[in-house]
């Protein structure tokens, strides 16, 4: 079992690596970025004002925050009807990070791995997992208000048949700025 779970995390990385690398270069050269096409779901885009946007499956349905979800940030969570894959949204202050590679530095530091540098469909943002808490995703600098990061994570990090993982790779690969 063990070994399976160390396979399917591998793969999921894999996969997100894919996604994130093609979006990358064709960002780069110009040819491509994310499309709907990409993904492996029928859906829609999700503008936020703070000026980027997810494409987001067909049906998936708001989830209430908490509290202390909302003290710690988050502003925004949302999920599969049958409750297996969630995503949230959130911010933080960004204290003395003033560049990617700061962030970086910084999420490596207090034990975040996989810890990659992105460009996301032209924002610079930064890839990382949090095994023991179950959940991956992105961070990045808020485009208006430097002095905030946002970061948008979902969770399962992995999944025996691999649906999730698919869908959890094209989520984060479709954060992109909001065109509205």
């Amino acid at each position: 079992m063990k070994r399976l779970l160390c396979l399917v995390l591998m793969l999921t990385m894999c996969l997100f690596n894919a996604i994130a690398e093609d979006t990358i270069e064709d960002a780069q050269s110009g040819a491509h970025a994310f499309t709907e096409s990409d993904a492996p779901y029928d859906g829609i885009w999700q503008p936020f004002e703070d000026g980027f946007r997810l494409y987001l499956p067909r049906g998936w349905v708001a989830i209430d925050l908490t509290d202390a979800q909302r003290e710690a940030g988050l502003f925004y969570r949302v999920g599969s009807a049958d409750g297996a894959m969630d995503l949230a949204v959130g911010y933080m202050r960004a204290g003395n990070l003033a560049t990617v590679d700061d962030l970086a530095r910084d999420f490596e530091a207090v034990g975040y791995s996989n810890v990659i540098r992105l460009d996301l469909n032209g924002i610079p943002a930064i890839g990382f997992d949090r095994p023991g808490e179950d959940y991956r995703g992105v961070a990045f600098f808020h485009p208006t208000y430097p002095d905030y990061v946002l970061y948008v994570y979902l969770s399962p990090l992995t999944s025996a048949d691999g649906e999730p993982a698919a869908i959890g790779a094209a989520l984060l690969a479709s954060i992109s700025p909001n065109r509205v």
